[in-house]
């Protein structure tokens, strides 16, 4: 049952209670909520969708089809060199991530790209020229110069035709690698997989052009180098030679004369000391035994000579020989006188030879000595001359090492000229083709796919954003929740709303009543001529709307069960939302239950209870205010229901009905009928265009507050409990009228037709409602 899931009584507190409608925010939407929000408002997830995928296809319709060839090439550092050098005059690629970038970027350069133009002749195909738009006439207000500004016709053309296809390539690095992709497109496949292959050997051919101008600039400079050089090399050595022939410093095997007769003079002046040494050493050995009277024999010149070692073996001989004549013969015979005088020749002769040498040894001693002496002055003479040209010597070390330096400066030009030149003859690039450009099967622009799956996806979320915005700024009363928050009283019921095909239907009843009424009649409609919604509840017990009826008069049951309460009114912040129903069918939903009440039309601007209900009648609130009518003769009793009705004529003087809603007179009349009525329903005017229903509010026991499912907003709810204040310990509550159930599962599910389905089976389709 629609109504508030409580059993205790309402009970009027003792003070007002406090509203939430200044307090009160935007609930926190959680995921089920959201989800709840998508399907409310899935008409505005879904129209961006339509329209996103209306334009794609629009443009998958319209472009161009086109396909894409790349060629991958290898920035390969590691030149191979087939000419064996040093080093090249432009140095092999380096390995950072800033060089291979570089590369990246003078493939795609205008010096590369006019090659291919003018190679593939591109100014002559209609692809690669532009074709007139729409906007150009706008762009050249906006364009101070254009590439035929100051140019040819054909380099005009052709800067067009490398601008289209700059647009039509994109050359890209895998990663970090050395590998670089050279992607073109083209309308025809077999034209992209050409272009993407004639822009690789373009950059082939500029790096084979950039090293050979390199290298001829190089040759060219090194060999003026060289030529000055050279003459630089023959003035250092020229003045060498003249210097060194003015300073007589004439070189032998790598030294100067002076220097090398320095050396050998040293070299003798050393020996003849040596033997100076020697022959002193013997001289002194002779003298010593001179002296002291010795065997000059015993002397090392005695006892190495042979001749002295022939007389000494001669003389023993001798004197063996005499020994042996002697011991046969005598001391006086013949034999042994005659070696006697042998010996003594013998040893003259020794002692001769003795003495020679020891004349020798002095003659040898004073010629070393002299020679010492002779070696001596020599060099002293050549050490003069020596100091002498020192000087002379380090400026010829000078002139030496520049002219040694240009020579070393001049065979490294040389050398490098050399291999400069065998370079210029055979240059390779630095680059090459890992995968060459093939024909490009599939089309890849437009991609079908993605721009659909994205059109999709971008409409799903500004679908998604716009039905949140929507849904956040929509201020309207959707739930019993919300009516609450911000009334700050209790939300009595849902009356749902009725569909038209199910009012046509019963309307159809009441055609047999037609030929019997007579229009002229002040009472009531017959029970089948009254509109079918202000007897729904009566007619069709078992429906939604009875039920929410029922919800109502169950809560006013328990109130009156607790407090005196006689006069109620319905009303409504704003007018058309469904008060006059509501009063109807809550009065004779009271009546029904043997109940005596009144239901009375306290709207006289726009009476709508007797509009529906008598509209013929001469007699009503206004009448029996006056005392123009007695009370009981302006009641209309329904005779099916029990119901009685005070109508409300049309009054053309409308400052009498605000003088009346303030009068005593309206006090009386509702005093009158306290007592001859156990519950009085009045059917007030709006609460916020108009100030009868805020009169009417002072004289009621319990307000009943009317609001518009989906219509009234929150601000004017706000505004009309801020115009009840005065009285606001008598509302009783709101009920949220012309509910779409179907729709309502959206908001709150469990007071929805999708929960309660079970329950019923009344028509609760959308559909026009008084």
């Amino acid at each position: 049952m629609l109504q508030r899931n409580s059993d205790l009584p309402y009970v009027v507190p003792d003070e007002p209670p406090v509203r939430a409608a200044e307090s009160w925010q935007y609930p926190t939407v959680d995921l089920r909520e959201m989800g709840r929000i998508l399907r409310r408002r899935y008409r505005l997830v879904v129209l961006p969708v339509a329209v996103l995928l209306g334009l794609a296809l629009t443009y998958l319709t319209l472009t161009t089809t086109l396909y894409t060839a790349t060629s991958t090439v290898l920035v390969d550092p590691r030149r191979a060199n087939v000419v064996e050098t040093n080093q090249s005059v432009l140095s092999n690629f380096g390995t950072d991530d800033a060089t291979i970038e570089s590369q990246t970027l003078l493939i795609q350069s205008v010096a590369i790209l006019v090659r291919v133009v003018g190679k593939l002749k591109l100014t002559e195909d209609a692809e690669f020229k532009p074709k007139p738009g729409l906007l150009d006439p706008i762009r050249r207000l906006f364009s101070n110069s254009g590439p035929s500004n100051g140019a040819s016709p054909e380099d005009a053309a052709r800067a067009r035709s490398v601008e289209i296809l700059q647009r039509r390539m994109k050359v890209t690095r895998q990663g970090t690698t050395f590998l670089v992709d050279i992607a073109v497109s083209s309308e025809s496949p077999q034209k992209a997989a050409t272009i993407a292959n004639a822009v690789a050997d373009a950059y082939f051919e500029e790096q084979v052009r950039a090293k050979h101008d390199a290298t001829r600039i190089a040759a060219n400079w090194l060999n003026g180098q060289i030529d000055e050089l050279k003459s630089r090399v023959v003035a250092s050595e020229k003045a060498v030679e003249d210097f060194r022939s003015a300073n007589n410093l004439m070189v032998s095997q790598g030294v100067t004369l002076n220097d090398q007769q320095l050396t050998d003079l040293n070299n003798k002046l050393i020996a003849a000391r040596v033997q100076t040494a020697e022959a002193r050493a013997k001289y002194e050995q002779v003298q010593d035994i001179a002296r002291s009277g010795g065997d000059p024999g015993g002397i090392n010149a005695a006892i190495s000579s042979e001749m002295i070692t022939k007389l000494r073996t001669q003389y023993a001989d001798i004197a063996k020989n005499e020994a042996d004549l002697s011991s046969k013969y005598g001391a006086r015979h013949p034999l042994v006188a005659n070696v006697r005088a042998q010996r003594r020749d013998t040893q003259k002769l020794i002692n001769d030879e003795i003495r020679r040498i020891l004349d020798s040894t002095k003659h040898d001693y004073d010629v070393a000595r002299s020679r010492e002496v002779s070696l001596q002055q020599n060099l002293d003479q050549l050490q003069g001359v020596s100091t002498s040209s020192g000087q002379a010597q380090v400026r010829l070390r000078e002139l030496q090492r520049e002219a040694e330096a240009s020579r070393t400066l001049y065979e490294s030009y040389l050398a490098r000229s050399k291999e400069t030149t065998a370079q210029e003859s055979l240059e390779m690039p630095d680059s090459r083709i890992v995968t060459k450009a093939s024909i490009p099967i599939r089309p890849s622009s437009p991609k079908t796919m993605l721009i659909l799956g994205l059109a999709v996806m971008l409409g799903l979320g500004a679908g998604s954003v716009l039905a949140f915005l929507t849904d956040y700024l929509d201020g309207r009363i959707k739930t019993l929740e919300q009516a609450e928050a911000i009334a700050g009283v209790p939300a009595l019921a849902a009356v749902p709303l009725i569909g038209t095909r199910e009012l046509a239907r019963l309307a159809k009843r009441g055609r047999s009543e037609l030929g019997r009424y007579d229009p002229k009649t002040t009472k009531l409609l017959p029970a089948p001529l009254q509109p079918p919604l202000t007897r729904y509840a009566i007619d069709e017990p078992g429906t939604f709307f009875a039920e929410a009826v029922r919800a109502v008069r169950l809560a006013l049951q328990r109130t009156m069960r607790s407090q005196p309460v006689k006069v109620v009114q319905v009303t409504s912040a704003l007018d058309s939302e469904g008060k006059t129903t509501l009063a109807i069918n809550l009065a004779q939903s009271l009546a029904t239950l043997g109940i005596r009440t009144l239901l009375i039309d306290g709207d006289l601007r726009n009476p709508q209870v007797t509009r529906s209900l008598c509209p013929r009648a001469d007699a009503g609130l206004l009448e029996v205010a006056i005392g123009q009518v007695a009370p009981e003769h302006a009641v209309l009793v329904d005779q099916s229901t029990g119901l009685s009705v005070l109508p409300s004529t049309r009054i053309k003087q409308v400052e009498y009905i605000t003088e009346l809603m303030f009068s005593d007179r309206i006090v009386d009349v509702l005093d009158y009928f306290r007592h001859r009525y156990e519950l009085i329903v009045i059917d007030s005017p709006p609460l916020v265009p108009l100030v009868d229903g805020r009169a009417l509010a002072e004289l009621a026991d319990r307000i009943i507050l009317a609001l518009a499912w989906d219509q009234t907003p929150r601000e004017v709810l706000s505004h009309a409990m801020d115009l009840l204040s005065p009285v606001s310990d008598r509302i009783m509550g709101t009920v949220l009228t012309r509910v779409d159930l179907s729709r309502l599962q959206f908001y709150d599910y469990y007071r929805s037709s999708a929960y309660l389905k079970p329950y019923g089976t009344a028509s609760l389709h959308a559909g026009a409602a008084r």
